[in-house]
C-alpha cells in the first residue's frame, strides 16, 4: 500500500500464494483481487494500513477479470468460468469472534439455541446455561466426553457413563442402564441407538413424555464399532470405524458393503434426492443407489472440495435448502457445498479432536433464508464462537475443466444426449445440453454439469461410448470401465497395466456378450482386452507390437463388416493399419497402407453397404478418405485444407449426404462432403459462402 502524495510505502500485508492476476473495489475501504491459483482475497484499508478480511477459494481456475455490483462480486475464469459470491450489506463485519462462559472449564457442549447451552465440565458437571442463568444438572465423573448428543428435534439432550445413559428434556432427567459398556451413543429420530462393548447395538425408543422405554437388540454379526447412523423407509443404515456400510431391516442385517471407504471409519451417512450419501475419514464422498428390493449400488465417489482437500469430512448439514459436507483441513474448519464443492466457510480452530457445533442463525425469525452461520468449538477448555456470512457460489456460466480437453464421447439414454470429457486434469466430466426456457432455441440453452469425477491419477488421453458403457484411459497405465446410470458414472471396473506408459486411445469393439476394447500404448504395443459380462474374468491379446521404426499407434477405432470386426489404427511413421478379425478375436487378415511420410494423428472407420471408409488425418494437415471393397481393393482421396496437425476427424452419414469433421492445430473446425462416386473431398458450402470455421 503507497501513498498517491508522495509514493510512501505505508504497509503491506500477504494473503495470496501465487501472483495477482485482478484487482476491483468494493463497497467503502474494501478491495477484492484474484489470483492465479483461483483465489479471491478481500482486503480491508485505511489511511495507513491494510488487512485481509476473507479468502475464497474457488477452484474455477485463474481469476482473470472482478467486478463488484450490489452486494455481488463477479468473476471469470481464462478457463471460460463465469459466476459470483455474494456478501452481506455490513461487509466489514461479515465475521465476528469472542468467547462465551470463559468461567468454565469446558470438555464438551451441545447448542440447543443461542440462548441455551448443556455443557459438560471437566470435572464431570453438567450445566444448562442460558442468557440469565447457570444451572447445575447433575454430577457424573464418569461421563464420556463424546457421547453429549442433541436430538433432532432440539428438545432432548443424552450422555453415557460407563454402563448408563442419561436423557435430559427439562425438568426430566431418565436414565437407562445396559448390560455392556456403552461406546457411543446416536439419536435416530426419537430413537437412540447405542453401541456398546463386545460389538452389541441396541435401538432404544422413548415415548415423548419420557415415561416409557422399549430396547431391541439388533442381529448385526459384524465385529466392527458403529459411528453414525442415518433411518430411511424404516431402514437402518450403519456406518463403522472400519469403512463398511451396513443395511438393517426388522433388526436383523440385509447387506454389508465392506470397505466401503477403505480401512477408514465412516463419518456420516445421509439419504439425499432418494440416493444414500456417505463421507469416511478417507476424504471421500459416496454416492449409493437404494431401493426396497434391491442392495445398495455404488454409483461414483468424489471429494467434496473442488478446491481445498477436505482432509477429515465430519457431518452433513442442510442450511438454506442447500447441503453442506462439514470437516477439517488441518487446523481450519471448512463447509463445502454438496453441489458445487464451493467453500463457504474457512476458520481456524485448531483441528478436529474438539467438541464442535455449527448452527444457522435465525434472521427476522426464519432459519431458512439466513446466510448467517455460528460455528462454536472448544479452545484451551473454553468454549470460541464465530459467527460469519456463506459466501455462496453462484455459476452462471461453468467450466467443464480446468485444463485442456483431451476428449469428448456422446452416449444416448432414455432419449437423453449426455456428453463425457476428459481433461489434463485428470476429470472426467458429466454433462448434457438444457434448452433454453422457450423450448426450440437450442442457440439459447445453457450446459449443465451433471457430474465430476476424479478416479484417474493421471491425464485422461480418451474417452469412448458404447450405450450404457463408458471407457476412460489415460496416464499412468489406468484403464476404467464406467455404466452410466440414474444420471450418473457408477464405477465398475478398473485395470492398470504393467508398465508406466500413456494410454493413447481407445475404442470399444463390442459390450455384448463380452466387453472388448483396443487400446494403444505409449510403448508400441496395440492391445485388446476381453472382460466377461460380470467383470470376474479378463483376458489380454496383444495385437500389435512395434519395432524399429515403426513408431506408435496414435489412434485407433473399430467398425463392424460382414459380420467381420474390423480394427484400424494410425500410427507416428505415417501407416495406416487394417486387422479383421474373427468372432473369438483371432487375426484373419492385416494390411499395412503408407498414407504419408510423417505422423498420422487422426483416424474414423465407418461401414455401408459391404464398403469400408476409414478416414485419416496427419501432421501435415491433410484428410484422407479411404473407400474399401470386399478385395481390399482401394481408392484414396486427399484434401489439404488444415494448414496444421489435424487433430480429430470424424465420418457422418446423414441421408442426404456423407460428411467429414475435422479439427486441427489451426484452431479451425472444418466439414468436407465427401462424394465416393466422384472420388472427392470437397468443402461443404453453407448458402455459398465461406467454408464454416470458428
Amino acid at each position: 500500500m503507497w501513498s498517491l502524495d508522495d509514493a510512501r510505502h505505508l504497509d503491506e500485508c500477504y494473503g495470496h500464494s501465487t501472483r495477482p492476476f485482478s484487482i476491483c473495489d468494493g463497497p467503502q475501504n474494501v478491495v477484492f483481487t484474484g489470483s492465479q491459483d483461483g483465489s479471491i482475497c478481500m482486503w480491508l484499508f485505511g489511511e495507513s494500513f491494510v488487512s485481509l478480511l476473507k479468502l475464497i477459494h474457488t477452484g474455477c481456475g485463474v481469476i482473470r477479470s472482478l467486478l463488484f455490483v450490489s452486494q455481488e462480486l463477479f468473476f471469470g475464469t481464462d478457463y471460460g468460468f463465469f459466476g459470483s459470491v455474494t456478501f452481506p450489506e455490513n461487509i466489514e463485519n461479515m465475521q465476528t469472534v469472542n468467547l462465551i462462559y470463559p468461567n468454565l472449564t469446558v470438555q464438551s457442549f451441545v447448542t440447543v439455541s443461542q440462548q441455551c447451552y448443556y455443557i459438560l465440565d471437566l470435572q464431570g458437571t453438567l450445566y444448562e446455561a442460558n442468557a440469565v442463568s447457570l444451572s447445575k444438572i447433575m454430577q457424573c465423573s464418569s461421563a464420556r466426553s463424546n457421547s453429549l448428543k442433541l436430538s433432532p428435534c432440539r428438545k432432548y439432550v443424552a450422555f453415557s457413563e460407563e454402563k448408563k445413559m442419561h436423557v435430559i428434556r427439562r425438568p426430566q432427567i431418565l436414565f437407562f442402564c445396559a448390560v455392556d459398556q456403552i461406546l457411543d451413543l446416536f439419536w435416530v429420530d426419537n430413537r437412540l441407538f447405542l453401541a456398546l462393548i463386545n460389538f452389541k447395538n441396541l435401538l432404544l425408543h422413548l415415548s415423548e413424555d419420557m415415561s416409557e422405554w422399549v430396547n431391541h437388540t439388533l442381529q448385526i454379526d459384524l465385529q466392527e464399532i458403529v459411528s453414525c447412523v442415518t433411518i430411511h423407509a424404516e431402514d437402518l443404515f450403519l456406518g463403522t470405524n472400519k469403512g463398511s456400510i451396513v443395511v438393517v431391516r426388522d433388526l436383523k442385517m440385509k447387506q454389508i458393503v465392506k470397505r466401503a471407504h477403505g480401512k477408514n471409519g465412516v463419518t456420516d451417512v445421509k439419504f439425499y434426492r432418494n440416493k444414500l450419501l456417505s463421507i469416511g475419514r478417507d476424504g471421500k464422498l459416496c454416492i449409493w443407489k437404494r431401493d426396497c428390493e434391491n442392495p445398495l449400488q455404488l454409483l461414483s465417489w468424489s471429494k467434496p472440495s473442488t478446491a481445498i482437500e477436505m482432509e477429515w469430512p465430519c457431518r452433513f448439514l442442510e442450511a438454506t435448502n442447500q447441503l453442506y459436507v462439514a470437516g477439517f483441513h488441518g487446523g481450519n474448519f471448512i463447509l463445502v457445498n454438496y453441489e458445487s464443492g464451493h467453500c463457504v466457510c474457512d476458520v481456524w480452530c485448531g483441528g478436529r479432536r474438539r467438541s464442535w457445533c455449527l448452527s444457522v442463525l435465525e434472521e427476522n425469525g426464519n432459519c431458512e433464508a439466513s446466510k448467517s452461520l455460528c460455528f462454536e468449538f472448544v479452545i484451551k477448555k473454553m468454549i470460541s464462537r464465530i459467527t460469519l456470512y456463506m459466501s455462496d457460489l453462484r455459476v452462471i456460466k461453468p467450466n467443464l475443466h480446468l485444463s485442456s480437453i483431451t476428449s469428448i464421447a456422446v452416449t444416448k439414454i432414455d432419449q437423453k444426449e449426455f456428453y463425457v470429457t476428459g481433461g489434463i486434469d485428470a476429470m472426467l466430466v458429466l454433462s448434457r445440453f438444457t434448452n433454453s426456457e422457450n423450448g426450440y432455441d437450442k442457440l439459447l440453452g445453457s450446459v449443465e454439469v451433471m457430474q465430476r469425477l476424479q478416479a484417474h491419477s493421471s491425464s485422461v488421453y480418451c474417452v469412448c461410448a458404447m450405450s450404457p458403457y463408458l471407457i476412460s484411459v489415460g496416464g499412468k497405465s489406468e484403464i476404467f470401465i464406467w455404466r452410466l446410470d440414474a444420471g450418473n458414472l457408477q464405477h465398475l471396473f478398473n485395470i492398470r497395466m504393467k508398465g508406466d506408459c500413456r494410454l493413447l486411445s481407445v475404442q470399444f469393439v463390442s459390450v455384448s456378450p463380452y466387453i472388448r476394447f483396443l487400446v494403444s500404448c505409449s510403448d508400441g504395443k496395440l492391445m485388446i482386452y476381453e472382460l466377461s459380462s460380470a467383470l470376474d474374468s479378463k483376458k489380454q491379446t496383444v495385437l500389435f507390437e512395434s519395432f524399429g521404426g515403426d513408431g506408435i499407434m496414435v489412434k485407433v477405432s473399430c467398425a463392424s463388416l460382414n459380420d467381420i470386426v474390423v480394427c484400424g489404427a494410425v500410427s507416428s511413421t505415417g501407416i495406416l493399419h487394417i486387422w479383421s478379425l474373427s468372432e473369438l478375436v483371432d487375426v484373419k487378415d492385416h494390411r499395412r497402407i503408407e498414407v504419408e511420410k510423417c505422423g498420422l494423428s487422426a483416424l474414423s472407420m465407418y461401414s455401408e453397404d459391404e464398403l469400408l471408409y476409414v478416414g485419416v488425418g496427419s501432421e501435415s494437415g491433410t484428410v484422407s478418405v479411404f473407400q474399401f471393397e470386399k478385395n481390399w481393393k482401394y481408392v484414396r482421396s486427399v484434401n489439404c485444407w488444415h494448414s496444421a496437425t489435424c487433430t480429430d476427424l470424424h465420418l457422418h452419414r446423414t441421408a442426404q449426404s456423407f460428411l467429414v469433421f475435422s479439427i486441427a492445430l489451426d484452431c479451425r473446425l472444418a466439414v468436407f462432403l465427401y462424394s465416393p462416386g466422384f472420388e472427392t473431398v470437397s468443402y461443404y458450402q453453407f448458402a455459398g459462402t465461406e467454408p464454416f470455421h470458428p
